[in-house]
């Protein structure tokens, strides 16, 4: 969600040939990721959706993709975001949020230093007990965070 051009997509179908996927974004992005993909060679395996994602994400995937999506956002506007995505998803599907956890305690980390910054913008970075919250209100369960050698984790969720 929130696919820009496409070039995560890209990448993901280029590495698992059976996949099939949806760049959503705003409506007047989509142009630019559906020309950047066309040149991909993957015809047929991907489409590309405008829409707003406090609204609605397109239905019917097994897995959706936010990376760097949530922490633009408040909880409140961050819950209507996941909301859309569960409302959205199959049963037993997973959603994977890339997004960088702050650690527990006073502990220097690049999470906290992002959150001070997007502080000043509207945005936070959230511990892994703050996410695992957000999640749940949207009626999902966080299985698992998986640590990453990039500042972002990646968080996975199912339908609760």
């Amino acid at each position: 969600m929130a696919g820009g051009r496409g070039f995560f997509l890209r990448c993901l179908l280029e590495a698992n040939p059976s996949v099939k996927g949806v760049l959503f974004d705003q409506s007047h992005v989509v142009e630019a990721a559906r020309a950047a993909m066309g040149d991909a060679g993957l015809a047929g395996r991907w489409d590309v959706v405008g829409g707003d994602f406090f609204e609605s994400v397109p239905a019917g995937g097994d897995g959706y993709v936010l990376s760097w999506i949530i922490h633009d956002w408040d909880d409140e506007r961050a819950l209507a975001i996941l909301t859309s995505v569960r409302k959205a998803i199959v049963p037993g599907g997973r959603v994977l949020l890339f997004e960088s956890v702050v650690p527990d305690g006073d502990v220097p980390s690049f999470a906290t230093v992002l959150d001070a910054f997007l502080m000043s913008l509207g945005g936070v970075e959230r511990t892994e007990a703050e996410y695992a919250a957000l999640l749940a209100a949207a009626g999902f369960r966080l299985e698992r965070v998986v640590p990453t050698l990039c500042p972002q984790s990646v968080l996975e969720a199912t339908p609760a």
